[in-house]
């Protein structure tokens, strides 16, 4: 699946991942990176690896939050490449559940997140 949505995406100047976690902090003023993490079904270590390049490219800014914890934001430039990939992203996801057909793709999803549910100790 990620290959399909990299090759839709291929123009982009984010990969699909790097769009799914711009998207996630963009639905948060400010989120906690353990939260991003945890909203991502992402282990800390790769999230943290996936921010690095974001915030190189001036699309996030982290900062230090409560103890030990950091916080992430969208910035200015985020906003923009966010909205510059969004066409790809949104064609991509069309050209998807139209060729794998709408009833199946809620069903893949609501599994989904069945499964997430489940690996973060909760109930599916």
């Amino acid at each position: 699946m990620t290959r399909f949505y990299d090759e839709v995406m291929d123009g982009a100047a984010v990969s699909p991942t790097q769009f799914a976690v711009l998207r996630t902090i963009a639905r948060h003023d400010v989120v906690a990176l353990p939260d991003l993490a945890q909203a991502l079904a992402m282990d800390r270590t790769t999230l943290y690896r996936t921010l690095k390049p974001l915030e190189r490219a001036g699309w996030i800014a982290t900062a230090e939050a409560t103890g030990r914890s950091r916080q992430a934001r969208l910035t200015v430039e985020g906003e923009a490449v966010m909205a510059e990939a969004a066409g790809a992203w949104e064609a991509a996801q069309r050209r998807f559940v139209g060729a794998f057909g709408a009833e199946r793709w809620a069903g893949m999803a609501q599994s989904l997140g069945d499964i997430v549910a489940l690996a973060q100790g909760g109930a599916a």
